[in-house]
């Protein structure tokens, strides 16, 4: 009985481990698999030592290991880990774009070897830093997941990151830093990359789905006690999706109080300055987007002083360093109160009960010898020193600690200003024992709490100011509404008046001089539209053109290979792209993926090339027009200055039909007086060889040539990013690879020769 009892325990012991095993081969790839798969258990990181009622944290973000580039990697080795040591944040935040996932300079896809070297890298750092692995945080983002279909092998983040190797494998993670002064603060990252992770460069937007949004909800209410939250992912908010129903993270977030949300994505090319305020009701939180260290070597020191949240940007290395000498950080200095007023100070922030020390965090390699805070009036130009007081040291800080926290004595009375705008900022100055002074920047601050205005650039705004998610549609369909209008609006027009016989006349009205600014500010409108009439009376380049618009309308644009080798090829429409997205089941197709990050493939290409092409090829038209024109009223001066002379009395009056083309348009009497011009005349009535005629020598034309040529070399620049991206087939889409050539050869051999020449010009 016994040995039944002993042989059943050992059966169910195996038959519970095969099923541990099989319920862990199910879920390896967990996190593509199941985007609304829960949250991971939140990870308590305890402060010990330190300032009281003070932690800070570290950010990096956009690291873009790469094959192509290894400064990048060794850059990472070399500088991070030291530096890390010395600030000795409490976590470490990696907001996304591990590696590059480039395999040449167009085309993308997951490379292994970046990812090994980017776990080994990041394993060398924490050993540098001797901060615990497991206390790095990191995210995917879109490059991430170029090319990484659902539950595919190509998901290196599940295998080589550190999320993966301490099990962290849910969409969104947390982490709960206590400090000395047991208040607890939470930072709650979240995965919003798209789940069918499409080829660059269609593969630029966070797409959040309901689910995950539900379980971000979740995570920051579990943390409802907590003294401040931190949310931090890679994607923007301009370049995130709204979900399936219409909801946003930005809604989530403000509703559970969250003081900021930091970000990665759009580097430093649009300036170091990406902060943005959201208010949604009377709740509302700061965005705070991070320069990358591909190019720039940044990294983000964030510090929570007392329930006060702010932050410093720090270019570790120059980007040319390529040295390999040992890393000496730079100093830098963080102010941690009072915040500035225009991009850190939170609405509704109790500012009533004032701070009575102004405080900072120093880095440095050494101690510094001494800190000063400089308070200045900005109303008077140039700004005026209105205090200078000295720092002290925190007590407990050890000299060879590298964080080092000063305070000085304040008196907030003082700086009470009820103007508009801000009346004092502050600076802090610190001194090295090499006698090296570092400079904070310089910060307005408010002791009434008022929220000033942060101003974007024009660059950062582009990106940054709103939701592209909401313009693109608008730019897309309003730039298609406007090429269908500029062809059928003329088209329509012109058989408006052939029907009645009156293009002519409105034609000579048009050349006619004018005689009041009201019909010559008349006319300049309308020479353009004549432009696209005589776009339009040319059939087969009207045609031509029509047909390439509603081609590009309603057809796809290209076939591509949008998911790795071996995966069906999908095509690309305005509507974005239609795939299949696994080669087990040739069943399931995907329509309308990839929107809007379809935008930098479309918006180029239609505002590039497609409206300064129609332009330029109505322009051709009309050039061809003016100068047969102009060349028929030519002949007709010619032949009544050669009859004067004889006495003869011009009989002849201009026939419109001459704007039909030629001398077959030509009266009657007109062709007579063409053949008497056949007979000699004097020397003074000739125009003299030299005395060329811009008209007719079409130097007009060649101008419009040489816009065409630049238009036709957009479309091989365009097409060429969209081939390295997606393969040779991109040639198979006739109305995208072959429209531009195809017009441009029909207009050119269209309107090369003019039906009529003028005898005056050919002496």
């Amino acid at each position: 009985m016994n040995r039944m009892c002993v042989r059943g325990l050992r059966r169910l012991l195996l038959h519970t481990i095969l099923l541990n095993l099989f319920v862990s081969a199910l879920t390896k790839n967990e996190f593509d698999s199941n985007p609304a798969n829960g949250v991971e258990e939140t990870r308590v990181v305890k402060v010990d030592g330190g300032p009281p009622g003070v932690v800070w944290v570290v950010q990096v973000s956009d690291i873009h290991i790469s094959r192509l580039v290894p400064e990048r990697g060794r850059a990472l080795r070399r500088a991070l880990g030291h530096a890390l040591q010395l600030i000795k944040p409490a976590i470490v935040l990696i907001s996304g774009d591990l590696t590059d996932a480039k395999i040449e300079k167009s085309a993308s896809g997951q490379d292994e070897g970046e990812w090994v070297e980017y776990r080994d890298s990041m394993a060398k750092v924490a050993d540098d830093s001797g901060i615990p692995l497991e206390r790095f945080y990191d995210l995917r983002g879109n490059h991430d997941k170029y090319g990484v279909p659902p539950s595919s092998t190509l998901n290196y983040f599940s295998k080589y990151s550190i999320s993966a190797a301490f099990n962290r494998n849910r969409l969104v993670q947390s982490a709960t830093v206590e400090g000395g002064d047991s208040q607890k603060h939470l930072f709650v990252g979240f995965d919003d990359s798209m789940t069918v992770g499409l080829r660059g460069p269609s593969n630029a937007f966070g797409h959040p789905t309901d689910e995950l949004l539900q379980q971000l909800d979740l995570e920051l209410r579990r943390g409802g006690n907590a003294t401040t939250k931190i949310v931090y992912g890679h994607y923007t908010m301009s370049f995130t999706t709204s979900t399936e129903t219409g909801k946003r993270p930005e809604e989530v977030m403000a509703n559970n109080n969250v003081v900021a949300y930091l970000c990665g994505h759009l580097h430093t090319k649009f300036g170091r300055r990406l902060y943005k305020r959201h208010n949604i009701g009377d709740k509302g939180f700061w965005e705070w987007e991070v320069g990358d260290w591909r190019t720039s070597r940044v990294l983000r020191v964030l510090a929570i002083d007392n329930g006060h949240t702010s932050f410093v940007d720090v270019e570790l290395l120059p980007p040319t360093d390529k040295s390999q000498a040992a890393f000496s950080m730079p100093t830098f200095i963080l102010q941690t109160y009072p915040l500035d007023s225009r991009f850190m100070l939170q609405s509704g922030e109790n500012t009533k009960v004032v701070s009575d020390s102004i405080r900072a965090l120093v880095f440095a390699e050494t101690i510094p010898v001494t800190v000063t805070v400089r308070i200045y009036d900005f109303t008077v130009n140039p700004p005026k020193l209105v205090n200078e007081s000295s720092m002290e040291l925190h007590k407990g800080d050890e000299p060879s600690t590298g964080a080092y926290y000063y305070t000085a004595p304040w008196e907030s009375a003082r700086y009470h200003h009820t103007g508009a705008g801000f009346k004092y900022a502050m600076q802090i100055d610190v001194e090295d024992i090499r006698g090296n002074i570092c400079h904070s920047e310089m910060r307005f601050f408010s002791v009434e709490g008022e929220v000033g205005e942060f101003h974007l650039t024009a660059s950062a705004f582009l990106v940054f100011g709103f939701r592209w998610e909401q313009v693109f549609p608008i730019y897309l369909w309003g730039m298609i509404s406007f090429l269908v209008a500029i062809l059928l609006i003329p088209k329509l027009f012109l058989y408006h008046l052939q029907r009645r016989g009156q293009y002519e006349k409105w034609l000579i009205s048009l050349f006619d001089p004018a005689s009041s600014p009201r019909e010559a500010l008349a006319k300049i409108i309308k020479v353009p539209f004549w432009v696209m009439l005589e776009g339009a009376r040319n059939s087969s380049i009207w045609v031509g053109m029509f047909t390439y618009v509603v081609f590009l309308i309603l057809f796809p644009w290209f076939w591509g290979r949008i998911l790795p080798d071996g995966y069906p090829l999908g095509y690309m429409s305005v509507r974005g792209w239609t795939l299949k997205p696994s080669k087990a089941d040739s069943e399931q197709t995907l329509s309308g993926l990839g929107v809007p990050d379809i935008m930098g493939i479309v918006l180029p290409y239609l505002y590039g090339v497609v409206l300064p092409l129609l332009l330029l090829l109505s322009a051709l038209s009309a050039e061809k027009a003016a100068c047969e024109f102009h060349i028929t009223s030519l002949g007709k001066r010619q032949k009544k200055t050669e009859r004067e002379p004889e006495g003869i009395a011009s009989k002849t009056s201009f026939d419109p039909s001459l704007f039909k083309g030629g001398v077959a348009g030509l009266t009657k009497g007109g062709v007579q007086a063409h053949e008497q011009l056949e007979a000699p005349v004097s020397s003074e009535m000739r125009v003299n060889k030299h005395d060329n005629c811009h008209l007719c020598e079409r130097l007009v034309r060649k101008g419009l040539v040489l816009g065409c040529l630049g238009v036709a070399y957009n479309h091989w620049r365009l097409c060429s990013t969209v081939l390295g991206a997606y393969g040779p087939v991109v040639l198979a889409g006739p109305a995208y690879a072959l429209g531009v050539p195809a017009l441009l050869m029909l207009t050119f051999f269209q309107t090369s020769r003019l039906m009529s020449k003028s005898p005056w010009h050919e002496l």
